[in-house]
Protein backbone atom coordinates (compact mmCIF):
# COMPACT_ATOMS: atom_id res chain seq x y z
CA UNK A 1 0.00 0.00 0.00
CA UNK A 2 1.53 3.50 -1.07
CA UNK A 3 1.77 5.45 2.55
CA UNK A 4 -0.52 8.75 2.32
CA UNK A 5 2.89 11.07 2.43
CA UNK A 6 4.14 9.48 -1.22
CA UNK A 7 0.99 10.43 -2.37
CA UNK A 8 1.33 13.92 -1.26
CA UNK A 9 4.54 13.69 -2.94
CA UNK A 10 3.13 12.46 -6.15
CA UNK A 11 1.41 15.60 -6.02
CA UNK A 12 4.37 17.86 -5.48
CA UNK A 13 6.22 15.93 -7.91
CA UNK A 14 4.35 17.51 -11.05
CA UNK A 15 3.84 21.45 -10.17
CA UNK A 16 2.93 22.18 -13.48
CA UNK A 17 0.28 19.90 -12.98
CA UNK A 18 -0.84 21.86 -9.63
CA UNK A 19 -0.88 24.90 -11.62
CA UNK A 20 -3.34 23.64 -14.14
CA UNK A 21 -5.79 22.80 -11.58
CA UNK A 22 -5.37 26.28 -9.56
CA UNK A 23 -4.15 24.41 -6.46
CA UNK A 24 -0.71 25.73 -4.84
CA UNK A 25 1.34 27.80 -7.06
CA UNK A 26 -0.40 30.74 -9.29
CA UNK A 27 -3.70 31.96 -9.83
CA UNK A 28 -6.20 30.06 -12.55
CA UNK A 29 -7.72 31.32 -15.52
CA UNK A 30 -11.01 29.28 -14.81
CA UNK A 31 -13.57 31.63 -13.80
CA UNK A 32 -13.94 35.00 -11.57
CA UNK A 33 -15.96 33.36 -8.39
CA UNK A 34 -14.55 30.47 -6.56
CA UNK A 35 -15.32 27.06 -7.81
CA UNK A 36 -14.22 23.59 -5.97
CA UNK A 37 -11.34 21.92 -7.40
CA UNK A 38 -11.32 18.24 -6.94
CA UNK A 39 -8.05 16.38 -7.12
CA UNK A 40 -9.71 12.84 -6.63
CA UNK A 41 -7.55 9.92 -7.60
CA UNK A 42 -8.20 6.10 -6.86
CA UNK A 43 -6.01 3.00 -6.63
CA UNK A 44 -6.83 -0.50 -7.89
CA UNK A 45 -6.66 -2.54 -4.69
CA UNK A 46 -5.96 0.25 -2.18
CA UNK A 47 -8.16 2.09 0.15
CA UNK A 48 -9.50 5.33 -0.65
CA UNK A 49 -7.72 8.24 0.88
CA UNK A 50 -6.15 10.19 -2.14
CA UNK A 51 -9.34 12.90 -2.49
CA UNK A 52 -8.19 16.60 -2.05
CA UNK A 53 -10.93 19.44 -2.08
CA UNK A 54 -9.58 23.27 -2.68
CA UNK A 55 -11.03 26.60 -4.23
CA UNK A 56 -9.96 28.62 -7.03
CA UNK A 57 -7.61 31.16 -7.26
CA UNK A 58 -9.14 33.88 -9.14
CA UNK A 59 -6.70 36.08 -11.60
CA UNK A 60 -5.99 39.47 -9.59
CA UNK A 61 -5.95 37.87 -6.47
CA UNK A 62 -2.81 38.22 -3.97
CA UNK A 63 -3.32 34.73 -2.74
CA UNK A 64 -0.90 32.14 -3.40
CA UNK A 65 -2.34 29.60 -1.85
CA UNK A 66 -5.87 27.70 -2.48
CA UNK A 67 -7.79 27.60 0.59
CA UNK A 68 -9.14 23.69 1.13
CA UNK A 69 -12.53 22.87 1.83
CA UNK A 70 -13.02 20.81 4.42
CA UNK A 71 -17.15 20.67 5.15
CA UNK A 72 -18.43 19.28 1.70
CA UNK A 73 -20.22 16.21 1.68
CA UNK A 74 -17.97 13.76 -0.55
CA UNK A 75 -20.20 10.61 -2.03
CA UNK A 76 -18.47 8.01 -4.04
CA UNK A 77 -20.78 5.23 -5.56
CA UNK A 78 -20.05 2.24 -7.75
CA UNK A 79 -22.95 -0.20 -8.77
CA UNK A 80 -25.92 1.60 -6.70
CA UNK A 81 -23.66 1.66 -3.60
CA UNK A 82 -22.55 4.58 -2.04
CA UNK A 83 -19.85 5.44 0.26
CA UNK A 84 -19.60 8.77 2.17
CA UNK A 85 -16.27 10.15 2.51
CA UNK A 86 -15.24 11.67 5.70
CA UNK A 87 -12.22 14.24 6.29
CA UNK A 88 -8.83 12.85 7.12
CA UNK A 89 -7.97 16.08 9.47
CA UNK A 90 -5.43 17.35 6.99
CA UNK A 91 -6.66 20.27 4.89
CA UNK A 92 -8.27 19.99 2.18
CA UNK A 93 -8.46 15.92 2.22
CA UNK A 94 -11.23 13.19 2.58
CA UNK A 95 -10.91 9.01 2.90
CA UNK A 96 -13.25 6.62 3.07
CA UNK A 97 -12.91 4.96 7.28
CA UNK A 98 -14.93 1.58 6.03
CA UNK A 99 -13.36 -1.25 5.36
CA UNK A 100 -16.15 -2.44 2.82
CA UNK A 101 -14.88 -0.88 -0.54
CA UNK A 102 -12.39 -2.33 -2.67
CA UNK A 103 -11.03 -0.20 -5.68
CA UNK A 104 -10.85 -3.24 -8.37
CA UNK A 105 -10.07 -2.98 -11.97
CA UNK A 106 -12.80 -1.90 -14.51
CA UNK A 107 -14.86 -0.73 -11.45
CA UNK A 108 -16.42 2.39 -12.66
CA UNK A 109 -17.16 5.36 -9.91
CA UNK A 110 -18.47 8.48 -9.45
CA UNK A 111 -17.96 11.30 -7.09
CA UNK A 112 -20.24 14.05 -6.25
CA UNK A 113 -19.35 16.95 -3.92
CA UNK A 114 -21.80 19.18 -2.53
CA UNK A 115 -20.40 22.30 -0.91
CA UNK A 116 -22.28 25.73 0.15
CA UNK A 117 -24.68 25.44 -3.21
CA UNK A 118 -22.72 23.98 -5.41
CA UNK A 119 -22.72 20.54 -6.96
CA UNK A 120 -19.19 18.63 -8.91
CA UNK A 121 -19.64 15.47 -10.31
CA UNK A 122 -17.44 13.40 -11.94
CA UNK A 123 -16.96 9.50 -13.48
CA UNK A 124 -14.05 7.61 -13.67
CA UNK A 125 -13.04 3.98 -14.79
CA UNK A 126 -10.34 1.62 -13.26
CA UNK A 127 -7.70 0.74 -15.62
CA UNK A 128 -6.04 -2.79 -16.01
CA UNK A 129 -2.52 -2.49 -14.37
CA UNK A 130 0.77 -2.42 -16.52
CA UNK A 131 1.79 -5.41 -18.22
CA UNK A 132 5.30 -7.45 -18.01
CA UNK A 133 6.80 -5.41 -15.54
CA UNK A 134 10.38 -6.06 -14.38
CA UNK A 135 13.72 -5.49 -12.30
CA UNK A 136 16.65 -6.36 -13.60
CA UNK A 137 18.23 -7.15 -10.55
CA UNK A 138 17.36 -7.92 -6.92
CA UNK A 139 20.07 -5.61 -4.99
CA UNK A 140 21.03 -2.46 -5.80
CA UNK A 141 24.26 -1.47 -4.16
CA UNK A 142 25.70 1.63 -3.16
CA UNK A 143 29.00 2.85 -1.86
CA UNK A 144 30.07 3.97 1.48
CA UNK A 145 30.20 7.75 1.47
CA UNK A 146 33.35 9.53 2.47
CA UNK A 147 34.90 13.10 2.59
CA UNK A 148 36.92 12.48 0.16
CA UNK A 149 37.24 11.93 -3.47
CA UNK A 150 39.81 9.41 -4.23
CA UNK A 151 38.87 5.93 -5.49
CA UNK A 152 37.14 3.07 -4.04
CA UNK A 153 33.77 4.98 -4.51
CA UNK A 154 35.14 7.95 -2.25
CA UNK A 155 32.80 11.46 -2.03
CA UNK A 156 30.12 8.95 -3.13
CA UNK A 157 30.83 8.59 -7.05
CA UNK A 158 29.52 4.90 -6.93
CA UNK A 159 26.13 6.58 -6.67
CA UNK A 160 26.15 7.47 -10.34
CA UNK A 161 27.27 3.73 -11.26
CA UNK A 162 24.87 1.67 -9.81
CA UNK A 163 21.38 1.16 -10.99
CA UNK A 164 18.56 -1.06 -11.36
CA UNK A 165 16.01 -0.59 -14.42
CA UNK A 166 11.95 -1.27 -13.70
CA UNK A 167 10.83 -2.27 -17.13
CA UNK A 168 7.25 -2.98 -19.00
CA UNK A 169 5.49 -3.58 -22.18
CA UNK A 170 3.91 -0.66 -23.41
CA UNK A 171 3.24 -0.95 -26.80
CA UNK A 172 0.47 1.98 -27.19
CA UNK A 173 2.77 4.54 -25.73
CA UNK A 174 0.44 4.99 -22.57
CA UNK A 175 1.67 7.41 -19.85
CA UNK A 176 3.08 5.50 -16.52
CA UNK A 177 4.86 6.56 -13.66
CA UNK A 178 7.06 4.84 -10.90
CA UNK A 179 6.63 5.26 -7.44
CA UNK A 180 9.76 3.84 -4.99
CA UNK A 181 8.78 3.41 -1.03
CA UNK A 182 11.39 2.26 1.70
CA UNK A 183 9.96 -0.98 3.22
CA UNK A 184 12.07 -0.29 6.53
CA UNK A 185 12.14 2.85 7.14
CA UNK A 186 13.81 2.33 10.56
CA UNK A 187 16.99 0.84 8.98
CA UNK A 188 19.71 3.32 8.29
CA UNK A 189 19.90 6.18 6.04
CA UNK A 190 22.48 6.10 3.06
CA UNK A 191 23.57 9.06 3.06
CA UNK A 192 25.04 10.71 6.01
CA UNK A 193 22.75 13.83 8.08
CA UNK A 194 25.00 16.65 7.30
CA UNK A 195 24.22 15.98 3.25
CA UNK A 196 20.35 14.90 4.00
CA UNK A 197 20.23 18.21 6.54
CA UNK A 198 21.84 20.50 2.77
CA UNK A 199 19.89 18.89 -0.24
CA UNK A 200 16.57 17.90 1.88
CA UNK A 201 14.39 14.82 1.20
CA UNK A 202 14.92 12.94 -1.89
CA UNK A 203 12.18 12.52 -5.00
CA UNK A 204 10.22 8.73 -5.04
CA UNK A 205 7.88 9.93 -7.87
CA UNK A 206 8.86 9.96 -11.51
CA UNK A 207 7.35 11.94 -13.80
CA UNK A 208 4.97 10.45 -16.47
CA UNK A 209 6.36 9.03 -19.35
CA UNK A 210 5.22 7.32 -22.57
CA UNK A 211 8.43 4.88 -22.69
CA UNK A 212 9.25 1.32 -21.36
CA UNK A 213 11.22 2.02 -18.73
CA UNK A 214 12.54 3.74 -15.42
CA UNK A 215 15.86 3.77 -14.14
CA UNK A 216 16.19 3.49 -10.30
CA UNK A 217 19.77 5.21 -8.65
CA UNK A 218 20.88 6.01 -5.26
CA UNK A 219 20.01 9.84 -5.50
CA UNK A 220 16.60 8.63 -5.83
CA UNK A 221 16.59 6.68 -2.54
CA UNK A 222 17.03 7.33 1.02
CA UNK A 223 17.24 4.18 3.08
CA UNK A 224 18.91 1.05 3.43
CA UNK A 225 17.06 -2.35 3.11
CA UNK A 226 13.96 -3.46 1.84
CA UNK A 227 11.79 -1.41 -1.33
CA UNK A 228 9.15 -1.59 -3.44
CA UNK A 229 8.92 0.32 -7.06
CA UNK A 230 5.16 0.40 -8.38
CA UNK A 231 4.60 0.94 -11.70
CA UNK A 232 1.07 2.90 -12.32
CA UNK A 233 -0.98 3.28 -15.20
CA UNK A 234 -1.95 6.72 -16.10
CA UNK A 235 -5.89 6.87 -17.04
CA UNK A 236 -6.93 8.70 -19.70
CA UNK A 237 -8.39 12.01 -18.21
CA UNK A 238 -4.93 12.36 -16.23
CA UNK A 239 -3.35 11.83 -19.23
CA UNK A 240 -5.12 14.64 -20.66
CA UNK A 241 -4.56 16.78 -17.60
CA UNK A 242 -1.30 16.30 -17.41
CA UNK A 243 -0.06 16.85 -21.06
CA UNK A 244 -2.40 20.05 -20.91
CA UNK A 245 -0.35 21.52 -17.73
CA UNK A 246 1.36 23.51 -20.17
CA UNK A 247 -0.02 26.95 -20.16
CA UNK A 248 0.79 29.71 -22.29
CA UNK A 249 0.93 33.40 -20.54
CA UNK A 250 -0.14 35.08 -23.60
CA UNK A 251 -3.44 32.84 -23.98
CA UNK A 252 -4.54 31.84 -20.83
CA UNK A 253 -7.25 28.71 -21.44
CA UNK A 254 -9.40 26.75 -19.42
CA UNK A 255 -7.09 23.57 -18.17
CA UNK A 256 -8.50 20.01 -19.39
CA UNK A 257 -11.08 18.83 -16.34
CA UNK A 258 -13.55 15.87 -16.00
CA UNK A 259 -14.94 17.40 -13.39
CA UNK A 260 -18.71 18.84 -14.28
CA UNK A 261 -19.70 21.73 -12.00
CA UNK A 262 -16.11 22.39 -10.84
CA UNK A 263 -12.28 22.00 -11.91
CA UNK A 264 -9.89 19.41 -11.48
CA UNK A 265 -9.49 15.89 -12.28
CA UNK A 266 -11.07 12.65 -10.93
CA UNK A 267 -8.86 9.78 -11.96
CA UNK A 268 -7.74 6.14 -11.78
CA UNK A 269 -4.50 4.01 -11.41
CA UNK A 270 -3.84 0.46 -10.96
CA UNK A 271 -0.26 -0.94 -10.21
CA UNK A 272 2.25 -3.84 -10.27
CA UNK A 273 5.50 -4.09 -7.97
CA UNK A 274 8.38 -5.30 -8.23
CA UNK A 275 10.91 -5.63 -5.13
CA UNK A 276 14.66 -5.12 -4.33
CA UNK A 277 17.46 -4.68 -1.42
CA UNK A 278 19.69 -1.85 -1.24
CA UNK A 279 23.01 -2.67 0.34
CA UNK A 280 26.63 -1.21 1.62
CA UNK A 281 29.11 -2.44 -0.96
Amino acid sequence: MVSFMLRYRLLLAFPGLLFAVGCDDAPTAAADSDLIVVQAYLYAGEPVSDVRLTYTISLGSSDTTAPPINEAEVLLSRDGANYALVPTGIDGYYHYPGADLTVEVNDRFRIEVTFEGQRAVAETSVPPPPVSVAISGEVLTVPEFTRGRGGGGGGGGGFLDNSLDVTWDNPEGLLHFVAVESLDLTTESILPDIVRARFGGFRFVSEPTSGETYTINAFTLEYLGRHVARVYRVNEEYAALYLGRIQDSRDLNEPPTNIDGGLGVFSAFASDSVFFQVVRE
